[in-house]
């Protein structure tokens, strides 16, 4: 990606000198890096999303991505798990930030997770619905060892992840 970086402000100093149109924009999106040519930070607008900070924040976070009459219509017992994993997943993005005291590594969790999380929760429920029973076990399974889990490398990160779920 460096290279091409090069390249396109290269492009970019070429376009500009034969005076593209003035309602030209380009977007690039990226995590922070060194790679970035300064030349093209220089000519850009910067904006950045800071995640939220705190528990609170990151719950709310996490809770408000369902849309509302979305998740008015479901189930009070998938309410109940939703809400029960939208603060796992806010745990889990919190204690990401205390370094090497909260994990051992650091994990690329993201609302991605979350939402991937609930689709599967969904599916699974409607899959299971016949016996009226929920399958806490399965669940516990599939978001501790794989959805989240998944990312997870450390043996006694990982200890933690399922023990918090």
């Amino acid at each position: 990606m460096p290279d091409f970086l090069l390249e396109l402000e290269k492009r970019l100093a070429i376009f500009a000198a034969e005076g593209s149109d003035p309602q030209f924009r380009l977007f690039l999106t990226s995590d922070p890096s060194n790679a970035i040519p300064i030349g093209l930070l220089e000519r850009s607008i910067k904006l950045t999303n800071e995640p939220p900070a705190g528990l609170k924040a990151n719950l709310l976070r996490a809770f408000t991505f369902f849309i509302r009459e979305e998740f008015e219509e479901k189930d009070t017992k998938v309410k109940t798990i939703l809400f029960s994993l939208c603060y796992f997943h806010s745990m889990m993005l919190e204690r990401r930030k205390f370094g090497s005291k909260g994990f051992n590594m650091m994990y690329p969790f993201s609302i991605g997770d979350l939402r991937d999380s609930a689709i599967v929760l969904q599916n699974y429920l409607d899959s299971s619905a016949a016996s009226g029973k929920i399958p806490w076990d399965d669940l516990r399974y599939i978001f501790g060892d794989i959805m989240y889990g998944g990312h997870i490398v450390d043996d006694l990160d990982r200890v933690f992840c399922s023990g918090f779920l």
